[in-house]
């Protein structure tokens, strides 16, 4: 049983190494921005998204809260270099984001994350 994965960032070096690092853990989707990763997540069954925190126009967070609602089975997991950890509690709280994890990502702590989710689905 396959995964779909969507890793939502700017920063095409960080897309680049995520799906060179879990092409073979899950069918791995890339957005550059958070608009294209919407499209993706309504075309495509995502059961997990990751999105960096820090993007032009959209923070991954707003992102989440946007997509909540809307995919509220796929599980949220912000990535992020910047230490806004009460932003980040609140966020959970509120159910935007299910996990956070701080970049650079530790790549085990990620695989662990995606088996988690196949396991629960």
């Amino acid at each position: 049983m396959s995964i779909n994965v969507l890793y939502v960032d700017h920063e095409i070096n960080n897309l680049n190494s995520f799906m060179a690092t879990f092409r073979k853990d899950a069918d791995v989707f890339l957005s550059e921005s958070t608009v294209d990763g919407f499209k993706i997540l309504k075309e495509k069954q995502i059961d997990i998204v990751f999105a960096d925190h820090q993007m032009p126009g959209t923070t991954g967070v707003e992102f989440f809260e946007q997509i909540t609602d809307q995919f509220p089975e796929t599980i949220r997991v912000l990535l992020t270099c910047h230490a806004y950890k009460e932003e980040f509690r609140s966020a959970i709280k509120s159910g935007y984001i299910h996990y956070y994890v701080n970049k650079p990502w530790d790549e085990e702590e990620l695989r662990m994350l995606i088996a988690t989710c196949l396991v629960s689905r």
